[in-house]
């Protein structure tokens, strides 16, 4: 999911350049126009692919299985073929804002003269096909969320509502498309505005109901920075306050540079040790209240060896530490001494 983002985003970026092409386009006089004019058009099919790949994955990361995976599937492979089509086609159809239609020669055009390509100017059956299987996808995406429960079912609050606001621009904008032109590019301007969306309700439902075990990626990210920084600040420290009077003893600064690696790196361990106890207090209470509960475990099994007791005890410290749904423990008979 996280490279789905990644690669949309770059594709959202490349698709904000319309005045670019309009302009090449008009001039009709650079080299590069033709793999600009593809770039861009695949591009946005790219972004379409894009939303239906995340809807299909979102939260697991994996396809879906059952009827719903078999039909996510056959959707995804239907865009990839419309995709590979849509590459090939002999020429692209662009309007000019002076209402002329310019065409431009596919510079990856295979057999040009296939009457099936008709179906690729403006509008055609390809891009029917297209939203079709991306309706698919997230059609599959509702009956996921119909089936599911607790977290999951919040998670995928957020992103089913993002999407039926993209769902809602895009549709606006090929209705206006159609009644005013599609010349006007105010038409697709909530479009643009929406297409963000699936992504920042990614990123709530990260941070609002800890998908991907984000407690511990924050805790790790917050506890390392700070680590690096105090030890940068030792290092450099002890360089400023070393150099002057080993420098004046052995004629140089590398004693004093020597001193302070080692120095850094024997803090290492224990200002790690310090700061990830007192991040995960604060960011990552689970894993905190997990280790207090092993060391308290730790502690009464030195003074109590009485095996009911004990039995009892690991029981406990196991059931508050990972929260199984059931815990029980077993001893082999004849294994007791």
């Amino acid at each position: 999911i996280g490279w789905l983002l990644l690669l949309m985003a770059a594709g959202f970026s490349i698709a904000g350049l319309p005045e670019v092409e309009a302009t090449a386009i008009a001039a009709r006089s650079t080299p590069w126009l033709p793999y600009a004019v593809w770039l861009l058009t695949m591009t946005g099919i790219g972004l379409l692919a894009g939303f239906a790949m995340l809807s299909a994955v979102f939260p697991s990361g994996r396809l879906p299985r059952g009827m719903i995976g078999q039909l996510t599937r056959l959707a995804l492979l239907t865009i990839a073929f419309v995709a590979v089509l849509q590459a090939l086609a002999p020429s692209f159809s662009k309007p000019l804002s002076d209402g002329t239609l310019a065409v431009i020669v596919n510079p990856f055009a295979v057999a040009p003269g296939w009457s099936g390509w008709a179906a690729f100017d403006g509008i055609g059956l390809a891009y029917v096909v297209l939203l079709g299987a991306i309706v698919v996808c997230i059609g599959g995406l509702l009956a996921r969320f119909l089936r599911a429960v607790g977290i999951e079912r919040q998670q995928f609050k957020w992103l089913l509502g993002s999407l039926a606001l993209v769902a809602i621009a895009m549709a606006f904008g090929f209705m206006a498309a159609a009644i005013v032109g599609r010349d006007k590019d105010w038409v697709w301007l909530p479009g643009i505005l929406a297409f963000p969306l699936p992504s920042i309700a990614i990123g709530i439902a990260v941070l609002r109901y800890r998908l991907y075990d984000i407690d511990r990626i924050i805790s790790r990210t917050i506890s390392y920075g700070v680590v690096s920084a105090m030890l940068v600040a030792v290092y450099a420290g002890l360089i400023l306050v070393l150099q002057g009077p080993l420098g004046a003893i052995t004629g140089g600064d590398t004693i004093a540079v020597a001193a302070s690696t080692l120095a850094a790196a024997a803090l290492f361990q224990p200002v790690r040790r310090r700061t990830q106890a007192a991040v995960d207090h604060r960011f990552n209470r689970a894993r905190y209240d997990a280790e207090r509960t092993i060391d308290a475990l730790a502690a009464r099994l030195r003074d109590e060896m009485d095996l009911p007791f004990v039995g009892s005890a690991v029981v406990d410290a196991v059931a508050r530490s990972v929260e199984p749904t059931a815990a029980s423990l077993w001893l082999r008979p004849g294994r007791l001494r």
